[in-house]
């Protein structure tokens, strides 16, 4: 025996009967509230974000003063090659003291090339006596080896060189005077001489030094370079990335 309806019943019936859908009920889910943020988060936060903007503020200063001291490396560590000579090398009846004249000044850290025949002539760096009297009994070092000799000016002075084959009586000498840097620019110092020559070239030398020594690097680009010696290359190039290592290890 069936059960009476409910009013309600009957009128769902009446409905789904007529088409209808069954009513859908929908069920609201509950919010959760954002966790309040405090004035204390908000302060650690912002002192954090200044320190950090700081340190790379910092950095990037050190890396500009870095930049700028690489830049200044390569004009102090650049030198420049000179083949005693040019062309005609280290022989005899070549005039020495013009040669000087045309590419002085010379500073300190240069290489002075000599160019010569095996056998037939030597390299003999002397004091200001032993060139004057082409004498090598005080001589401070020789070399005969080989077809060429480099020797680097390592300090600023002035070098004497002779040929002891008995060819310096002819002019086979040399005189240099190394300066200290290229800001230096005296217009004094002692001028080459060529053999019984000296008196005239030495007036002649004196009066051309002011002119010369105002233009160094005219002088200089004039200069017929050879390839620069292994130990100058090394420390051209090593120095920039050694001071850039520095630098970083301070970062």
């Amino acid at each position: 025996m069936r059960r009476p309806r409910s009013e309600s019943s009957r009128v769902l019936h009446h409905r789904l009967k007529a088409g209808g859908s069954r009513p859908h009920h929908t069920r609201s889910r509950p919010t959760h509230p954002l966790p309040a943020t405090s004035d204390s988060s908000l302060t650690s936060s912002s002192s954090s974000l200044f320190q950090l903007t700081r340190a790379m503020e910092m950095r990037l200063v050190l890396l500009l003063a870095a930049a700028a001291v690489v830049a200044q490396l390569p004009s102090a560590a650049v030198a420049a090659n000179y083949t005693v000579g040019d062309d005609k090398g280290w022989n005899p009846d070549v005039d020495y003291t013009a040669w000087v004249k045309k590419h002085k000044p010379f500073y300190k850290g240069d290489w002075l090339v000599f160019q010569y025949q095996t056998g037939r002539a030597d390299v003999v760096e002397v004091g200001e006596v032993g060139y004057e009297k082409c004498d090598k009994a005080s001589a401070l070092s020789s070399y005969s080896k080989g077809t060429s000799y480099a020797f680097q000016l390592k300090e600023a002075k002035d070098y004497y060189f002779i040929c002891s084959y008995g060819y310096c009586y002819s002019g086979m000498k040399l005189h240099v005077t190394a300066k200290s840097s290229s800001s230096s620019s005296s217009g004094g110092g002692k001028s080459s001489s060529g053999g019984d020559s000296s008196s005239s070239d030495s007036s002649s030398d004196s009066s051309d030094s002011s002119s010369s020594d105002s233009t160094p690097s005219k002088a200089k680009a004039k200069a017929k370079s050879s390839p620069a010696p292994p130990s100058l290359l090394a420390a051209a190039v090593i120095t920039p990335f050694a001071a850039v290592a520095a630098v970083a290890a301070l970062l």
